[in-house]
């Protein structure tokens, strides 16, 4: 066999093993982060203090992530996959009337943020560090909430007196974290009460009374 096919051969092969090993170290890094995180707070941890618990060093922190709210972009980037978004999105999508769409939208929303309680009051909170996160969470929020505001207009569900961008503001403003923790936190709420809560609200916010 020629001496360049070898080589090739043996580098496709220890590829995926590199690739495995270094998807460990993540997953490693990021569970390290966030049991410190829940235990001292973003401010109170350290990217050595995250390093020592996942066994590897400083430097390979800052390779992986980049920074220490790196890590927490990490972390954010798995709260979908943790609420089963895409079948809630199936399910958004599968619905024909005003009022089951914006139900099964409450519940999802609902879902997006029990999955990852403990790292949500991280991310909402004061660190400049997190500030742009915290922005692009909400702007991608906005997004998905203006295709669903899209759909309600178009079945002609929405309240007659509503601009389509003022339906998606008071949307936005009912589902953001910071309504979900206090109706965790701040009242006792279970999180099947806030659902219900937060699909009745925008039902009255948003759809046009029925005949």
């Amino acid at each position: 066999m020629p001496a360049g096919r070898s080589q090739n051969t043996r580098r496709s092969y220890r590829s995926p093993l590199r690739e495995q090993h270094a998807a460990r170290t993540r997953e490693e890094i990021v569970r390290a982060a966030r049991d410190l995180f829940e235990a001292e707070g973003f401010g109170g941890t350290t990217v050595a203090a995250i390093a020592a618990t996942a066994g590897v060093s400083v430097q390979t922190v800052y390779s992986a992530f980049g920074t220490k709210a790196g890590v927490v972009r990490a972390m954010l980037e798995q709260m979908e996959e943790s609420s089963n978004a895409q079948m809630w999105r199936s399910r958004i999508a599968a619905q024909n009337e005003p009022e089951k769409i914006l139900e099964a939208f409450a519940r999802w929303t609902c879902a997006f943020f029990v999955a990852s309680k403990p790292l949500l009051s991280i991310a909402h909170g004061a660190a400049p560090e997190l500030a742009d996160l915290a922005a692009q969470g909400d702007a991608h929020r906005r997004l998905a909430l203006t295709s669903v505001i899209g759909r309600l207009e178009e079945m002609h569900g929405l309240r007659p007196d509503l601009r389509r961008e003022e339906a998606v503001d008071r949307a936005w403003l009912l589902t953001g974290v910071a309504t979900f923790l206090g109706a965790t936190r701040g009242c006792g709420w279970t999180a099947d009460a806030y659902s219900s809560w937060l699909a009745e609200t925008l039902g009255q916010q948003l759809l046009a009374p029925r005949d």
